[in-house]
């Protein structure tokens, strides 16, 4: 789910179109996929209760298959990592995605970002919103005008919910710490442990009008899983961590080119997804996500092209978009894999289309970039044990920070004097 705040416009829609489906057909599907594996393993396809015994004196076919599976995996883990699957997915709007090994980090001189053309009454909106948050200002929040004009437009231009927009993410940064995440968060754990999995795609190259332009590679994650696999804690941190690197990827392309922050064509591929990541759970996580990217990435997207759709989704978007606000609508369009490479080559140049999509872009030989482009797909078992073990090493350092007073308590607009807003795992654990 690379999805910039990127996701966001398109996490609200498909969090929408996932919870009315799990009302609808989600109880028929879940008794199916339950008990339909359940009774074929006790009872067999025949009907007749069996018990695979394999060879005399072997492993048993079921044993066979497990060994297979995992010889499999375990190439799998070494090929994304040795490789390098994903490691470039924030640098593919510089000139030489993989030249450099260091991503982007914070911009360290947000005011040197254009503005995009204002009227007299945007600049004076832009003033007003600026004196209303001196007080963040001075305590180190970012109020540059680049900024603020973005809170501006999701705001359609009302000052106070733009400022109060702004206070709320004031608030979100200072409770997770998240103007530190780049210097003490454990980026081996929330960025590069499940990097060539999770979060999949990356920003790759610039459409037709100079907007930048990142994949998602969707149909193959399996959000379900993970979400049922990891505590919602972790993959926050991991998203948080995603967002920043977002922001600083578009700063710092925005400053190279010298020209104001676009918004950005997100192109989810969807092909491959299935009912299997089609349930309650993981709507919620899509929606929870959603309201720490609505402050983190507010108004970067652009557009929405749901590319490789199933010819049924596609229809059903065709039917029912007019019961959507029309200015949603307007960024988002959804087709099936017949016309995803038109679609895709109305607002991207041929040379910039990954070569699995139908156009010539490939890095180093690789039709499906994923040098920049992280494949996705559901972590290994290895993996999701690693990552746990490197959260869980930062958690015991910093409860032992928290135990010790060395840490401050954040505490949020409550009277509480408990460690209630500490983000550390280990905490929870012992709470």
């Amino acid at each position: 789910m690379f999805a910039l705040e990127d996701c966001q416009l398109f996490f609200k829609l498909l969090c929408r179109l996932m919870l009315a489906v799990f009302l609808s057909v989600g109880l028929a599907r879940f008794l199916w996929a339950t008990a339909g594996p359940l009774w074929r393993l006790l009872w067999g396809d025949d009907g007749h209760q069996h018990v695979d015994q394999g060879e005399p004196g072997g492993l048993g076919r079921q044993s066979c298959i497990v060994l297979a599976h995992t010889e499999h995996v375990d190439r799998e883990v070494e090929q994304y990592w040795s490789k390098g699957y994903g490691r470039h997915k924030y640098c593919g709007l510089r000139e030489n995605a993989v030249s450099t090994q260091e991503p982007p980090t914070t911009c360290l001189s947000p005011s040197d970002i254009p503005l995009p053309e204002l009227s007299d009454e945007q600049r004076y909106a832009l003033s007003e919103l600026s004196d209303r948050v001196s007080d963040l200002r001075l305590a180190g929040c970012r109020t540059d005008p680049s900024t603020l004009a973005r809170y501006l437009r999701a705001r359609k231009g009302n000052v106070s919910e733009a400022e109060q927009m702004l206070r709320r993410a004031a608030q979100w940064r200072q409770r997770y710490d998240i103007d530190r995440v780049f210097t003490h968060w454990n980026l081996a754990a929330y960025e590069q442990c499940l990097g060539p999995w999770w979060l999949s795609g990356g920003l790759l190259g610039h459409g037709r009008r100079g907007q930048p332009v990142a994949y998602e590679r969707l149909g193959r994650c399996n959000l379900a899983k993970l979400a049922a696999s990891l505590p919602f804690e972790l993959l926050l941190k991991c998203d948080i961590v995603h967002c920043e690197r977002c922001i600083a990827a578009l700063e710092e392309d925005a400053l190279r080119r010298g020209v104001p922050l676009m918004g950005v064509t997100i192109v989810m591929d969807v092909d491959g997804f299935g009912w299997d990541q089609v349930n309650y759970n993981a709507a919620r996580t899509i929606s929870r996500l959603v309201e720490s990217r609505s402050l983190l990435l507010t108004e970067i997207t652009g557009q929405v092209l749901v590319v490789r759709a199933p010819p049924a989704a596609a229809r059903a978007w065709s039917l029912f978009k007019h019961l959507l606000d029309p200015g949603t609508t307007a960024k988002v369009e959804v087709v099936n894999a017949e016309k995803t490479l038109e679609t895709l080559r109305a607002h991207i140049d041929d040379k910039e289309i990954p070569a699995f999509l139908g156009g010539s872009k490939c890095i180093d030989g690789d039709p499906e970039c994923r040098a920049v482009l992280a494949p996705g797909g559901f972590p290994p078992p290895v993996v999701l044990s690693r990552f746990a073990a490197l959260a869980r090493e930062q958690g015991q350092a910093q409860a032992q920070e928290c135990s010790a007073g060395i840490l401050e308590r954040r505490v949020l607009k409550t009277n509480s004097s408990s460690c209630t807003d500490c983000f550390v795992p280990f905490c929870w654990d012992r709470r």
